[in-house]
C-alpha cells in the first residue's frame, strides 16, 4: 500500500514556499505595527475592576502628551485596518494559490508529477489550515502587543482571580469553563474546514464554465450559502425559559453547538469530495 504522506509533505512544502512570499511579510508588518502601537500607549495607571463588570484604562491627558496620544490613536486605527486586511489577504491568498497551482499555468507542471489528485488536495487543505491557524495566532499576539505598556501581569492576575466566580455561574447552567473553550475550539476548526473546502469547490465548479468565471463563482457562493441556510435549520433551537432546571440549558447549548459543528464538517467533507471528483473526472486545462 502506497504511503501518501511523503507526497503530501512535498505539496505542503511547495505551497508554503510560494504563499510565504506574500503572507509572511504581511504578518511581520502586523506584529511590528502592534508593537509600535503599544510603545506609543502611555497609561498613567491601570484600573481594572472585574467584580464591577467594567474595565477602565486611564490614559494621561496632559497637553504635553497630546501628540503621543494622537499618534497612538492613529496607529491603533491603522492596526485595526491592517488586522482586517491580514485576515482577508490570508483567505484571498489561499484561494489564489489554489487557482494558480491547480487551474492555471502551474497546473501543467504540478499535475504531471507522480502525485495523485487526492494527495494534491490534501496537501493544499493542510497548508490552508496552517495559514489560517498562523493568521489567528499572529493577529492575537499583535493585539496583545498593542497593550504591552499596560500592567498586563496585574490584569491577568485579576482575571485569574475572577475565574472561580465565573465557573460558579457557568455551573449553575450546567456548563464549565473547559467546555466553553472546547466548544470554541471545535467551532473554529469546523468553520476553518468549511471556508477552505468552500474555496476549493467554488474554484472547481467555476472551472467547468469557460466564460464568465467571476460571475459563476459569485452565483455558486450565493447558491451554496442558500442551500447551507436550509441545512443549518437542522440545528435544534431552544429557549432557556422552557427548562425547569437551569442545568439543562448547558446541555441543550452543547448539543446544539456539537450538531452545528458536525453539520459544518459534513458539508466540508461533501465539498472536498465534490472538488476531488471534478478535478479527477472533469479537469480540462486547455
Amino acid at each position: 500500500m502506497r504511503n501518501p504522506f511523503p507526497k503530501i509533505g512535498k505539496v505542503i512544502k511547495y505551497d508554503f514556499k510560494h504563499s510565504s512570499r506574500r503572507l509572511l511579510p504581511l504578518y511581520a508588518a502586523l506584529l511590528v505595527l502592534g508593537l509600535l502601537t503599544g510603545l506609543f500607549a502611555e497609561p498613567v495607571k491601570n484600573d481594572v475592576s472585574l467584580n464591577e463588570n467594567h474595565y477602565e484604562w486611564h490614559m494621561s491627558s496632559s497637553d504635553e502628551n497630546f501628540s503621543r496620544e494622537m499618534t497612538f490613536g492613529l496607529l491603533f486605527m491603522a492596526f485595526m485596518a491592517l488586522s482586517i486586511t491580514t485576515i482577508v489577504m490570508t483567505v484571498t491568498s489561499i484561494s489564489r494559490r489554489f487557482s494558480q497551482s491547480m487551474l492555471e499555468d502551474e497546473a501543467y507542471l504540478n499535475l504531471s508529477l507522480p502525485v495523485t489528485m487526492g494527495e494534491h488536495l490534501w496537501g493544499k487543505f493542510i497548508m490552508a489550515f496552517g495559514w489560517m491557524f498562523c493568521c489567528c495566532i499572529i493577529t492575537s499576539l499583535s493585539g496583545l502587543l498593542c497593550f504591552i505598556r499596560m500592567d498586563l501581569p496585574s490584569i491577568f492576575h485579576q482575571i485569574s482571580e475572577s475565574i472561580p466566580e465565573f465557573e460558579d455561574t457557568l455551573a449553575f447552567y450546567g456548563m464549565s469553563f473547559g467546555r466553553i473553550i472546547g466548544i470554541a475550539i471545535m467551532l473554529s476548526i469546523a468553520f476553518a474546514f468549511f471556508i477552505i473546502t468552500l474555496i476549493f469547490v467554488v474554484n472547481a465548479i467555476s472551472h467547468l464554465f469557460k466564460k464568465s468565471k467571476g460571475l459563476v463563482k459569485f452565483l455558486t457562493v450565493v447558491i451554496l450559502f442558500w442551500i447551507n441556510g436550509w441545512i443549518f435549520k437542522l440545528v435544534p433551537n431552544f429557549d432557556s425559559r422552557e427548562f425547569d432546571v437551569a442545568q439543562q440549558v448547558g446541555s441543550a447549548f452543547t448539543t446544539s453547538m456539537c450538531i452545528f459543528a458536525l453539520i459544518l464538517l459534513l458539508i466540508s467533507a461533501a465539498y472536498f469530495a465534490a472538488t476531488q471528483w471534478i478535478f479527477t473526472k472533469k479537469l480540462n486545462l486547455e
